[in-house]
């Protein structure tokens, strides 16, 4: 086990208290080290999977955004043609009088 030479005494409002409680451990003192390993540790690595995952998301979200702009214009371009044929099927139908 590590030798533990400091000794320090602080002061921390009863939320703080509540939070290094519900840490891993057995005393509070580890309960208090786990805490601040996690922070200094873990937390940075998970910052970064974060920030590759929000990467990946706003790639996709570009593609996405291409695509309906290509969509859009697609249905622009067959709305008028879609309109055409409405008229020829109502002009047949008139024409054979049904």
């Amino acid at each position: 086990m590590r030798s533990k030479n400091n000794i320090r005494s602080i002061r921390f409002s009863d939320e703080m208290a509540k939070l290094i409680d519900r840490q891993q451990g057995d005393t509070f003192t580890r309960k208090f080290e786990n805490l601040i390993t996690r922070c200094v540790w873990e937390l940075p690595e998970k910052e970064r999977e974060l920030e590759e995952r929000i990467q990946e998301k706003r790639e996709l979200l570009r593609a996405i955004t291409v695509q309906a702009g290509e969509l859009c214009m697609t249905l622009n371009n067959l709305i008028p043609n879609a309109r055409e044929l409405e008229g020829n099927i109502n002009q047949a139908l008139k024409r054979w009088d049904v």
